[in-house]
């Protein structure tokens, strides 16, 4: 078992790597009751094609989340949900474009819980006629989504904003997407991506990080697994965005707004952590609640409310998405790409900021879920944790980040 300081904050990650390749990353915090642990395959809704043991495989799009659902039917016929309910443990589970999390949190019977989680997501059972079951299902959460302004706005632009990359595709896929998947998908993907050492373990919370590693341990020594060979095809992504403008009729009462900037990032000779911080900070400063900008169009009453700023990752690009309500939306984008074209961050704005997500950090450890989620992502997106997160937020510097080569800024959608 390795230690791993967080330097300057005073807090300390345990980290082992076991024998069949699975990772635990446990982060002991005293001043709590409750556990939070997560299980997750770098697995998600980014669905290409790939080849499993030299075998070409091409499933369905939303076979990910749909693989979620499933791993919930056990072939006991007893339901995770209402084991966890029986010692009044909450359990979920969640996919995202690059990893599928399934997860349990509460401060009882934490063996029984980590070996029940364990165990339910390394058995899978697919059936031709629970597939079908869950095809119905998972059909109507698609079409619930599918009314929703926020949701139709979001993957609207993600499916404009890019012409290759199957992130263009939501997660959950579509209705026809669904009726295609069949059992054999699933087993492909599951013995494609569950294996363990395609997957990791984060604890936070109050435990003994030697005590959780050798449940573990234990619960996985008698486990066989079958070694894989896993080759993920990619096309290359274009720069161009697939459509720059679009109009979707909807019943909302007031114009709704999406605003995409589609980033290269591969040919910045800058660590990928950093640029992401830097890219941050700059559409924060220049849009968020505390912006110039802000003011200015609450003033001219073409703003009541601040944007949202949401970002999503890929290998070649990074994409910030604006998203606003207004009835004069024109003079909004006018100034949107008025600053993108002409800005300049001010030293005491980077140092404000850079005060701002330092402090952030202590409530983060403070918070066994926003630690796990923390650690989650940062290994998903990284590979690392960052134990030098501090010093490297620290070090960031104004002149790098108005080097203009850091963002830019003709594609849009």
């Amino acid at each position: 078992m390795k230690k791993i300081k967080i330097n300057f904050y005073d807090e300390y990650v345990y980290y082992e790597k076991i024998d069949n390749g699975l990772e635990i990353y446990v982060v002991p915090n005293n001043s709590v009751k409750d556990v939070y642990v997560t299980f997750t395959t770098k697995y998600g809704g980014v669905n290409n094609p790939f080849k499993l043991n030299d075998k070409l495989i091409k499933v369905p799009n939303g076979i990910a989340h749909f693989l979620e659902h499933k791993m919930f039917e056990q072939e006991s016929g007893e339901d995770p949900f209402e084991f966890y309910n029986k010692s009044g443990t909450y359990c979920n589970a969640f996919t995202n474009y690059f990893n599928t999390s399934y997860m349990f949190a509460g401060n009882n019977n934490f063996k029984k819980n980590m070996n029940y989680l364990l165990d339910f997501v390394q058995a899978p059972y697919f059936t031709d006629e629970n597939v079908e079951k869950e095809k119905g299902i998972i059909s109507q959460e698609i079409k619930m989504y599918e009314d929703m302004p926020d949701n139709i706005i979001f993957e609207k632009s993600m499916y404009n904003l890019f012409k290759k990359d199957p992130i263009k595709y939501t997660i959950s896929g579509t209705v026809s997407d669904i009726s295609k998947i069949n059992k054999e998908d699933l087993y492909n993907t599951y013995n494609a991506f569950y294996n363990p050492s395609n997957m990791f373990i984060v604890i936070t919370g109050n435990i003994e990080p030697s005590e959780a590693i050798n449940i573990i341990k234990d619960n996985q020594k008698d486990k066989k697994f079958d070694k894989v060979n896993v080759e993920i095809l990619k096309d290359i992504e274009p720069l161009e965005v697939s459509k720059k403008k679009d109009l979707i009729k909807h019943n909302v009462s007031m114009p709704y707004i999406s605003y995409s900037v589609k980033i290269p990032i591969n040919n910045l000779n800058i660590e990928r952590k950093k640029l992401n911080l830097y890219l941050s900070f700059i559409f924060s400063i220049l849009f968020d609640e505390t912006s110039i900008f802000y003011e200015k169009m609450k003033d001219l009453k073409l703003l009541n409310t601040s944007i949202d700023i949401d970002n999503i990752d890929t290998d070649n690009y990074k994409v910030f998405m604006l998203t606003f309500k207004s009835n004069k939306y024109k003079e909004v984008i006018k100034e949107i790409e008025n600053i993108l074209n002409n800005f300049k961050i001010s030293e005491f704005d980077l140092e404000r900021k850079k005060k701002v997500d330092i402090s952030n950090m202590l409530y983060i450890f403070d918070d066994i879920s926003r630690t796990n989620r923390f650690i989650l992502n940062n290994k998903i997106l990284y590979d690392n944790i960052y134990p030098d997160i501090y010093y490297i937020i620290k070090g960031l510097n104004i002149d790098e980040l108005n080097d203009k080569s850091i963002l830019v800024i003709e594609n849009r959608e």
